[in-house]
């Protein structure tokens, strides 16, 4: 079973017991007094009060500080759920989750955790799951409306010529400019450095000294960056689908580009062997007869729904959903393709709206856009002008020709972005007293394989595992994958009869 949302990183698109010593719902977590710098201690000697949410679950808020430099000013309301360990008997603690995006809720995450989680680690743990600060229910950062949002999907992506380029200017730059009037304090104020200590208050209030963690996609740079400010506090961490903290935005999405492209060709090789299929056989030819379509709809978009016709950046991102799970996305490619060749774009953009949480009075789900734009470019500081973006669509569609100049286009809102970065790319490469669980998809899209690799060389303790197949990451796919991460987290070591690569 897919979760109801969508793991992603940055580029692509743009988831019945009672705790132990608590009572039953309605119940307060008391800590302990922190041994914390004292203009932390309000919000580190808070409670968080449990009130049943959801049927099974229990729900709950606490505040952090707005700016982590001035504590004493405003706070915002970070929101918490909990799904208590099914087995009281055998619990271990709690294990906070983050599913991805950035954008993606950590509170649905954790409602359907069964969807990804083993039964075992249901039975031991607490899973809490949170929406990071600016995401969803936790002080949401506000940028687009529905038509705003509307417009920036169908527009933001290689531009065809000079007037589509304005275009493409200009929704770029009003989406730092939304969210810069409708969130003025937010904007500068929600990147995953201060969202990853929002995470030690967490470990802090639900009364645990270290903290066991499972990141998926972009919740792996959160671990990692939780892993190098509170390092002390760390205890067993799995990190799946993994991003390399050293990378710029133009690094993340060039490998995005990349590794979106090896996944279209590993799509296009399994094509022929379904009755349905809409390509050549013949690698050059199935990607031609992609892209000369995308050339085309890219100066006459191609009729969908009523005021809404697919342009390539909507079709753009309807390949990309496809491609996150090779199980259920590459048939509904094959056949949103088929009908894409034949003029009718509605399935493909069926996809985005799926993808994006575009619903059918024209609203969104939740903040997911606005947020992914909104923390990932405050978490690196290179900010591309239109020209040098330019540059970058020309040398990246060498090696990405489908998927290259859309996504280099796709980061140009970072570079108006009207707030300063709060991370400086770095590898990160604290030792850690429990190895760190490295899980890397081979044919991850949204990704890369080598994104894993260059994470493990720099963390000094660590156990890397290959999982040699498709799709954005393992957990919950392969019980191969699931033997090695249940055994982290249960035992706090992987296996010795584990192996170091699943098929």
């Amino acid at each position: 079973m897919r979760p109801p949302w969508r793991r992603s990183a940055f580029g692509a698109a743009a988831a019945a017991a009672v705790m132990g010593l608590m009572t039953a719902c309605g119940s307060t977590t008391s800590a302990p007094t922190p041994a914390e710098p004292g203009d932390l201690s309000r919000f580190y000697n808070q409670s968080i009060t449990w009130t049943a949410c959801k049927s099974e679950f229990q729900c709950g808020t606490f505040d952090v500080p707005l700016d982590y430099s001035n504590p004493a000013g405003e706070a915002i309301t970070i929101e918490v759920l909990k799904a208590p360990a099914t087995d009281q008997a055998k619990r271990l603690g709690s294990l906070v989750i983050n599913p991805g995006g950035p954008g993606a809720s950590g509170v649905e995450f954790a409602q359907y955790a069964g969807g990804t989680i083993s039964p075992s680690v249901l039975a031991a743990y607490d899973v809490v799951g949170f929406d990071p600060r600016g995401v969803v229910a936790s002080t949401p950062i506000v940028c687009m409306d529905g038509e705003q949002t509307d417009q920036f999907l169908a527009s933001l992506g290689a531009p065809a010529d000079a007037a589509q380029r304005e275009q493409v200017e200009r929704v770029a730059r009003g989406l730092g400019e939304s969210c810069d009037t409708n969130s003025p304090s937010l904007t500068p104020a929600i990147g995953t450095i201060a969202a990853a200590r929002d995470m030690d208050v967490l470990r802090h209030l639900l009364g645990e000294s270290k903290l066991n963690f499972l990141g998926l996609s972009y919740g792996t740079l959160l671990g990692l960056m939780y892993l190098e400010e509170f390092n002390a506090h760390a205890g067993r961490f799995v990190l799946d689908g993994v991003i390399n903290p050293a990378l710029s935005n133009a690094d993340v999405a060039r490998g995005q580009a990349e590794g979106f492209q090896l996944a279209l060709s590993r799509f296009i090789a399994d094509c022929p062997n379904h009755a349905d299929c809409p390509l050549p056989a013949d690698q050059g030819g199935a990607v031609e007869k992609i892209n000369s379509w995308m050339a085309q709809i890219a100066v006459a978009p191609i009729k969908a729904e009523p005021d809404r016709p697919l342009t390539r950046p909507l079709a753009t991102n309807g390949i990309v959903g496809s491609l996150y799970n090779e199980g259920d996305g590459w048939p509904q490619l094959r056949s949103a393709l088929s009908a894409g060749f034949r003029g009718d774009g509605t399935p493909l953009l069926e996809i985005v709206d799926s993808f994006t949480g575009r619903q059918a009075d024209g609203t969104y789900r939740n903040n997911a856009i606005d947020a992914l734009y909104a923390v990932s470019c405050l978490d690196r500081p290179d900010r591309a002008d239109a020209d040098t973006t330019a540059q970058y669509a020309q040398e990246w569609a060498r090696t990405a020709p489908t998927f290259g100049p859309e996504l280099a286009w796709g980061n140009l809102p970072c570079g108006t972005w009207p707030a300063a970065a709060t991370f400086e790319p770095h590898p990160i490469t604290v030792t850690t007293e429990t190895p760190v669980l490295l899980v890397g998809t081979r044919y991850d899209p949204a990704t890369p394989y080598v994104w894993a690799e260059q994470v493990s060389k720099q963390l000094p303790n660590n156990h890397f595992l290959s999982y040699e197949d498709d799709g954005h990451t393992g957990y919950g796919d392969s019980p191969c994958v699931n033997k090695a991460v249940d055994s982290l987290l249960l035992t706090g070591a992987v296996s010795s009869s584990a192996t170091s690569s699943c098929s």
